[in-house]
């Protein structure tokens, strides 16, 4: 017992040297102020159109009728002015590629009403545990500060209700009337709970008559998500970990919502201790990321590698599933897709109940998939996932 408490203590020091190197990276870009995007639900459209989501206005990028898929990012620090957008920069540096990717493009030309939910000039703070706090409530020492994009904190027409009680309401405003035949939430670091807090919100609406039933996300994917590793006095000192963790088990997964989780940073190492953690990585397919494009120290851009090769990944070609040959290191291939964007809900739903997940690793005959975003190339080895006695 004492053994793990360290590794929990070591896991918590790290993270928090991590974290502070990914605001210290943040804040040496240089300001490029003027992004016009309040918080609120986006639909885009083609070449990275977009239009905020409001009640009365016609939207050309969203149809009634048609699937839907919302990503919800995570803490801002330092980019109030540049929040994530679906334009995925990057440099191959062993092939000497430079990608500019537009993760929506696919989704689009599939006839998916693809979006983003924004709520960075809430979390722009400079600690994400201050930003997480804004997730659950709007009454912790911040309340619902704003950072404007000059970088500047502000305290008037502060909203009176937490981030995730301002995402739901626009949720359930933005898909009135809708007739599509399937939603998911995909939430990335902090943005995880914001995604599982929204569709625990539109179970409570459901129970009440007070939300149509068929606004329950049906698939919910969890990316490198981030739950601090520290006790919080609105939660009665309870972990959000703990709580989100517990809820998703005992109250999403009956519900038949798919739950899926991608890792692929050490910025979430402390999110691995804690209770309900081994359950729910049995209870959904794990699966871990090795960002190899990324440069071997640089966590921030393998923390949102979970994301962006996720959004790319669903016009790719899937992942491939390999297992090491029997007093051999080489992994030889078992014909299994992996699970990624790309895979329907009902595969996920299947694979749910199976104990084990994936890493990335090489493949046979020494393919290196883990050195490109795409998944055309990527291998997995299964791993089996048990409960410590």
């Amino acid at each position: 017992m004492r053994i793990k408490k360290q590794f929990i203590l070591f896991a918590i020091i790290l993270v928090i040297i991590l974290w502070l190197g990914f605001l210290a990276k943040e804040q040496q870009k240089e300001p490029e102020f003027g992004f016009e995007k309040d918080y609120g639900l986006y639909w885009y459209g083609r070449n990275q159109t977009s239009q905020k989501a409001e009640p009365g206005v016609l939207n050309p990028y969203y149809d009634p009728n048609k699937p839907v898929v919302i990503f919800v990012h995570g803490w801002t620090p330092m980019q109030a002015d540049t929040p994530p957008t679906f334009l995925f920069n990057v440099t191959d540096d062993e092939h000497k590629i430079e990608y500019n990717i537009d993760l929506a493009e696919k989704w689009l030309q599939d006839g998916w009403n693809i979006g983003i939910y924004y709520w960075h000039p809430f979390a722009d703070e400079d600690e994400v545990w201050d930003a997480e706090d804004k997730i659950w409530t709007a009454d912790s020492v911040n309340k619902m500060r704003w950072r404007d994009a000059e970088g500047n904190y502000h305290t008037e027409n502060m909203p009176t209700q937490s981030a995730s009680k301002l995402f739901y309401d626009d949720y359930i405003s933005a898909l009135e009337g809708y007739n599509g035949n399937e939603i998911r939430l995909a939430g990335h670091s902090l943005g995880n709970q914001m995604a599982t807090l929204l569709i625990l919100q539109t179970l409570e609406g459901i129970e009440a008559g007070e939300v149509a039933s068929n606004l329950l996300p049906s698939r919910l994917t969890l990316l490198d998500p981030f739950w601090s590793p520290l006790s919080k006095d609105y939660l009665d000192g309870e972990r959000t970990g703990t709580i989100l963790r517990r809820d998703i088990l005992q109250k999403i997964i009956p519900q038949g919502t798919a739950v899926e989780w991608i890792r692929s940073s050490l910025l979430t190492e402390a999110s691995l201790f804690g209770e309900y953690t081994v359950d729910l990585q049995m209870q959904t397919p794990y699966t871990e990321l090795a960002p190899e494009f990324c440069g071997p120290i640089d966590q921030v851009c393998r923390h949102d590698a979970a994301w962006k090769v996720y959004f790319l990944s669903y016009g790719d070609t899937a992942p491939q599933e390999c297992i090491a040959a029997p007093g051999s290191e080489i992994c030889v291939g078992t014909g299994r897709d992996v699970p990624m964007a790309q895979m329907p809900t009902n595969e996920i739903l299947e694979l749910m109940p199976l104990p084990y997940g994936w890493i990335q690793v090489r493949g046979p005959d020494e393919e290196d998939g883990r050195v490109t975003p795409q998944t055309n190339d990527d291998w997995f080895t299964r791993i089996e996932i048990e409960k410590d006695e």
